[in-house]
C-alpha cells in the first residue's frame, strides 16, 4: 500500500509509530530526568579549567606590575644618587669646570652594591684623587653598599679647556 502522494511505505509508518511511542512512554514514567549537575561531561571541567586560567594570568599580571614598580623605583634611587654626585662635583671650585661625568646603576635586586662610574678627564693625578674622593664621600652619605668604577683619565691639556 505505497501511497506515490506521501512516499512512505507502510511498514516505515508502523516502525515510526512504534519508535515513537517508545519514547512518549519513557518520557512519561514516573523516574525523575537526571539534574545537568550530575551528568558526566556537561563541562564543569571546563569551567574549574577556566578559573584557574583566570587566577594565573591575575597572579602574572600581578608580578610583572610588582617587578615594573620595582624597576621603576630602583631608576629613582640611581637618577638622585647620580644628581647628587653631580651637583658634589660641581661644587667642588677645582673640578668645576672639568668634564667629569658620574653615572649610577642601582641592581634591582637589594643587597647588590650601586655601581658608579666616573668618567672624564683631569689635568692632574690629585684632581683624580680628589673627584674619586668626593664621589665615595658623596655616595656613602647617600647610599652604605656603593662600588666605584674608575674611569677617569689624567690628561694635561684638559685644564687648557676648562
Amino acid at each position: 500500500m505505497n501511497s506515490l502522494r506521501t512516499g512512505i511505505s507502510p511498514p516505515l509508518v508502523a516502525v515510526g509509530v512504534w519508535v515513537g511511542d517508545r519514547a512518549w512512554a519513557q518520557n512519561a514514567s514516573n523516574t525523575p530526568a537526571p539534574s545537568p549537575a550530575t551528568t558526566p561531561g556537561d563541562g564543569g571541567g571546563t569551567a574549574i579549567a577556566a578559573v584557574i586560567v583566570v587566577a594565573g594570568l591575575l597572579v602574572v599580571i600581578g608580578l610583572a606590575v610588582k617587578l615594573f614598580d620595582l624597576k621603576r623605583k630602583r631608576e629613582s634611587e640611581a637618577v638622585q644618587l647620580q644628581a647628587q654626585l653631580s651637583d658634589a662635583l660641581l661644587r667642588e671650585p677645582s673640578l668645576a669646570g672639568l668634564p667629569l661625568t658620574p653615572t649610577v646603576h642601582v641592581p634591582m635586586w637589594t643587597g647588590t652594591p650601586a655601581t658608579i662610574d666616573v668618567t672624564g678627564q683631569v689635568p692632574r693625578p690629585e684632581l683624580k684623587d680628589l673627584a674619586l674622593r668626593l664621589v665615595s664621600d658623596e655616595a656613602s652619605r647617600i647610599r652604605s653598599d656603593i662600588k666605584i668604577v674608575d674611569r677617569l683619565s689624567i690628561v694635561p691639556t684638559a685644564a687648557q679647556a676648562a
